[in-house]
């Protein structure tokens, strides 16, 4: 049609051009009638653009170009809605199905005009019929919140990086609820209506939410509708069923167990559930232990008035309003001499910080991840006297896995992190003042407090990299100055000020990312590092503690397979050579290991347990648990004797690494 569309003007313009007569002589043009000749203009689809991107172009032949077009609905018709006729062409999308007849005029430019008009009929079909397409909606459970369902969550660094995600062995993911409807053919622009819903739903646009209550348990017949925007609208329905169940049996969590009571310590302890309709009522069978009681809304509490020589067992159990009852899970309760308790909790969730028993008696808290993939800047005090932590000044910069070390002066130099700077805190005024800054960034490194009053900052991580370099502070001038390099490249290692003023470095992560079996030592004297023995085992991750009698512990970590290390040594400065002692309890590592006043050293994580060495006998004995499982936590021991535990990260109930805010206290 096209091809003969342009033919004729091209004849008709040759007959122009030339214009000639027989014999030939000039003869006087007449313009031939003005005619339309594009034919009548295709149909359309609904919600479809109309005879593709460019539209359907009219022509004429005859009379004075150029040439106007317009066009009117017939008698007792209309234009097609959402089609519109501008520079001769008919274009747009068509929004309402139907057949229309329309009268196309073209009018040419002569004076008087001629013009000429046409008939047409478009027919607009309709889209495929209007269906709903999301399937059937799921049952739901009285107080489970309704169709919710875990999704993948993006990885990030460090802790997954994604905010309301849950992460463990580095998968993240989220939950999502609430069951979607969607439809397909018709005009589109739809929407929806649902009758009878089940108590505690409620349609949002188009997505069924909320949380069935207690009581609500049944059967319920839902109507869905769905409306297109159409004119008139297209309209589907369905029928479903849905059930609403009642909760499950109510099942007890484990995890965290009880913590372990100390003699003549408050206790209390809140057992807790899933599932089950409340309200919830608790019985325990067992003895417990003297002055603890348990009572119908699952807390054990009281005074412990005496130690208890091995662990009493417990079994707790729970019953909902629906008369189901959970399966019984037993508990062991021993009561120790010493034990932790919860004490006021931090202002932010920390893993990975720093802390610092001040002159105060206070102690500085800084720095470290929230879990969520933020590093924090800020920081706080924790008073021994009563039991909280206030906000300080924040640092210049968010630092995590860095060094904070009291200097001589009464301040406290913070450093590392992932930079180069380095701040002092004055504890006088409360606030961070740079100081000067190191010659490389570090993560993971180690900073001793010598007998000069300067640190040796040594080792740990850049890009994920092990470093053997290493460097002075001075508080003199604030400055740091590089040492010779350490014989090996180190990261998550220990360093143990010792009683000649060197400093013993052992185990951590060498360049490839090997745990290392070796140890050295760094002399102030002559600002340099040499070897010494070898550990009996590989570690990483592990602690070390200088003892009473100038030898210093090592224990736990992680060997090159990577598993928990249930081993212990000591080293021996005068001999300059580790050996065996007593194995712990548990195996461990990003535990933490303090000495007390009494010469023992309190070993606690990462998981909720804790345990004591003894260095007469080099053995290690049970302790009181931690309120919950940590690790990668600080422990701190102010000048009253207590040890103060802060944050670090467990592992919940929904198998997701979570930091936190929570203290404890072992006394």
């Amino acid at each position: 049609m096209k091809t003969f569309r342009l033919l004729l003007i091209f004849v008709y313009s040759l007959c122009l051009l030339n214009a000639c007569g027989g014999g030939g002589r000039m003869s006087v043009f007449t313009p031939t009638p003005l005619t339309i000749i594009s034919g009548a203009p295709p149909n359309g689809t609904l919600a479809t653009v109309y005879d593709g991107s460019s539209g359907f172009p009219l022509s004429a032949l005859g009379g004075t170009q150029p040439y106007t077009w317009s066009w009117a609905a017939a008698a007792g018709s209309s234009v097609p809605p959402g089609l519109n006729l501008s520079n001769g062409s008919v274009t747009g999308t068509p929004t309402t199905a139907g057949t229309y007849n329309v009268i196309v005029t073209v009018t040419d430019s002569e004076s008087p005009a001629a013009h000429m008009s046409a008939d047409y009929t478009i027919i607009v079909a309709a889209l495929g019929g209007l269906t709903i397409s999301s399937g059937v909606p799921p049952n739901g459970t009285v107080d489970v919140v309704y169709d919710q369902r875990s999704v993948s969550c993006r990885q990030g660094s460090p802790g997954c990086g994604c905010r309301d995600c849950y992460c463990h062995d580095g998968v993240c993911w989220r939950l999502v609820s609430g069951f979607t409807f969607t439809a397909s053919g018709g005009v589109g622009g739809y929407a929806w209506t649902v009758s009878a819903l089940p108590p505690g739903l409620s349609l949002s646009n188009d997505t069924i939410i909320g949380t069935p209550p207690s009581g609500s348990e049944g059967t319920y017949n839902v109507l869905v509708t769905v409306t297109d925007s159409a004119t008139p609208a297209g309209k589907a329905t369905a029928d479903y069923t849905v059930v609403i169940n009642p909760p499950p049996p109510p099942a007890i969590i484990t995890q965290p167990t009880p913590y372990s009571p100390a003699v003549n310590s408050p206790y209390n302890f809140t057992f807790t559930a899933t599932g089950g309709q409340a309200p919830l009522t608790w019985g325990e069978t067992g003895a417990l232990p003297p002055g603890l009681s348990f009572s119908t809304g699952g807390v054990l509490s009281g005074t412990p008035i005496a130690t208890s020589t091995g662990p009493l067992p417990i079994t707790v159990t729970v019953r909902d309003s629906a008369n189901q009852t959970s399966a019984p899970a037993t508990f062991n309760l021993q009561v120790f001499q010493h034990g932790f308790s919860p004490t006021g909790s931090m202002a932010a969730l920390r893993v990975l910080h720093a802390a610092s028993l001040l002159g105060s008696g206070k102690v500085l808290i800084t720095g470290g991840g929230d879990g969520s993939g933020d590093v924090l800047a800020t920081a706080e005090l924790f008073d021994p006297s009563t039991g909280t932590f206030t906000a300080t000044a924040n640092m210049s910069s968010g630092r995590i896995n860095h060094t904070s070390t009291l200097l001589n002066t009464g301040k406290v130099l913070v450093a590392g992190g992932g930079t180069v700077t380095a701040e002092l805190f004055d504890p006088a005024n409360g606030t961070f003042a740079l100081t000067g800054s190191m010659e490389t960034a570090r993560y993971a490194a180690t900073a001793t407090l010598l007998n000069n009053g300067k640190v040796l900052v040594s080792g740990g991580t850049v890009n994920g990299t092990a470093l053997a370099t290493a460097e002075l502070y001075d508080p003199s001038n604030g400055t740091f100055t590089p040492t010779s390099n350490l014989i090996t490249a180190r990261s998550s290692h220990t360093a143990t000020l010792l009683g000649s003023g060197k400093v013993l470095l052992t185990g951590g992560l060498d360049a490839s990312g090997q745990p290392l079996v070796s140890a050295e030592l760094f002399d102030p004297t002559s600002v340099s590092f040499s070897s010494t023995g070898s550990m009996g085992t590989a570690r990483a991750s592990h602690a070390a503690t200088a003892l009473s009698s100038g030898e210093v512990l090592v224990e736990g970590g992680f060997d090159a397979n990577s598993s928990l290390l249930v081993t212990a040594e000591t080293f021996n400065p005068n001999t300059g050579s580790f050996a065996a002692t007593g194995s712990m309890t548990m195996a461990r590592a990003s535990h933490t290991a303090t000495l007390l006043h009494d010469g023992t050293v309190l070993i606690a994580g990462p998981d909720q347990t804790a345990e004591l060495f003894n260095p007469g006998s080099g053995t290690f004995v049970a302790a009181g648990s931690m309120t919950t499982a940590r690790a990668s936590h600080t422990a701190t021991l102010p000048s009253n004797g207590t040890v103060l535990v802060t944050g670090g990260q467990n592992t919940n109930t929904n198998s997701a690494t979570v930091a936190l805010a929570s203290a404890d206290l072992y006394q």
